[in-house]
């Protein structure tokens, strides 16, 4: 068994792959490292060499969506290069690596866990285009869900509260602790009930 974590550099995704890693092999995807696979996470080809590189460890049963990116400001501030790496970083990323393990996970089983975040249950001022983005990854999950029913393929979304990690430019002491987020949703993994959402706040 072996796992591919996107977002794998910092943050949550980083914790993810650490506590995924005591139990098997994990193939980390960033723009930066450390990680196994540098590239976009919303380009075919990171998923595709992510793939590759996982299947040589053993079969790959679990993919975790982590990769995102926040720009925020008031509506009307945001130019087109600010609207793609939100977009391409929350929601084409998420949809590029289930298209690519989907059809896999239908035929031999599989866990994907797409981590969005309140902004996906509620608009916030200031944060329009990132609610738009993960209200999109939300979207799609619901469907990749429904379209998974009498398959091998489990499908649980995560909208997780503010933590405190590299997402935000300063420290924020009163957001979670990301290691106790990760907990969460690895046990969440791990158990034989069909677990389907979590929305993990403090």
């Amino acid at each position: 068994m072996t796992a591919i974590v996107t977002g794998a550099s910092s943050g949550l995704g980083r914790a993810i792959a650490e506590l995924l890693a005591q139990r098997m092999p994990v193939v980390g995807v960033s723009r930066r490292g450390p990680s196994t696979i540098l590239g976009d996470a919303a380009d075919p080809d990171t998923a595709r060499r992510a793939i590759d590189a996982a299947e040589g460890l053993g079969a790959v049963e679990i993919l975790v969506n982590c990769a995102g990116a926040g720009i925020f400001g008031p509506a009307g501030s945001y130019d087109v290069g600010a609207i793609d790496t939100i977009l391409d970083a929350n929601l084409k990323a998420t949809i590029v690596f289930c298209n690519a393990l989907f059809p896999t996970f239908k035929e031999r089983g599989g866990t994907i866990v797409n981590v969005l975040s309140t902004a996906a249950l509620t608009g916030k001022p200031n944060e329009s285009v990132y609610c738009a983005a993960k209200w999109g990854a939300r979207g799609y999950t619901e469907a990749l869900r429904a379209e998974a029913k009498g398959t091998k393929v489990r499908v649980i979304s995560v909208a997780p509260g503010g933590m405190d990690t590299p997402f935000w430019p300063e420290r924020r002491e009163s957001f979670m602790d990301p290691n106790d987020v990760a907990a969460a949703i690895v046990d969440a993994i791990g158990r034989r009930v069909n677990v389907t959402e979590l929305v993990i706040t403090r």
